[in-house]
């Protein structure tokens, strides 16, 4: 006989999983988790019953997604950053020192060409390696204003990454 199962709360991932809301997780036990919740949500497993297989199908998706939230650094930040901001933080500016490199690197991006293609792309992997770190660093330390900005930037620069690839 199969568990009876639940649909679960979509809003934390750290909570789905029962694990600690901080940045530093144990990846090995996040998988461990991670395969337990397929195996409980699998859909073939409620097939008998039309509800629970729903309930299976929208909890076996969340698992992949959490999965993937939690397992990726900067999105693992993000999601810190959502569960303890309030909605008054939300809306924070750039530095205008940031903003006026970005530009710079815009207007490279407007003017490519074979030559200076390479230039762009390492100038972009210099601010995110930079930028990773201190995601890193302000969501250990539990510092939402400054990861706030943080992942601002990386969004931008992600931007211009992508950008520079099309």
């Amino acid at each position: 006989m199969n568990p009876s199962i639940e649909l679960p709360d979509t809003k934390n991932c750290f909570k789905f999983y029962e694990l600690e809301q901080v940045y530093n997780i144990d990846k090995v036990i996040l998988k461990e988790k991670y395969l337990e919740k397929s195996k409980l949500y699998h859909p073939d497993f409620h097939t008998g019953d039309q509800r629970l297989y729903q309930i299976a199908v929208s909890a076996s998706a969340f698992n992949n997604q959490a999965f993937k939230t939690l397992d990726n650094d900067i999105s693992r930040a993000s999601h810190l950053l959502e569960l303890n901001q309030s909605e008054s933080q939300e809306n924070a500016k750039l530095p205008q020192a940031f903003l006026m490199e970005m530009m710079e690197l815009n207007e490279a991006i407007d003017e490519i060409n074979d030559d200076n293609r390479y230039d762009l792309e390492d100038q972009i992997n210099a601010f995110k390696k930079s930028g990773k770190a201190e995601i890193a660093e302000f969501a250990i330390k539990l510092d939402w204003d400054n990861l706030r900005m943080a992942i601002l930037k990386w969004r931008y620069l992600e931007r211009l990454e992508n950008r520079l690839s099309e």
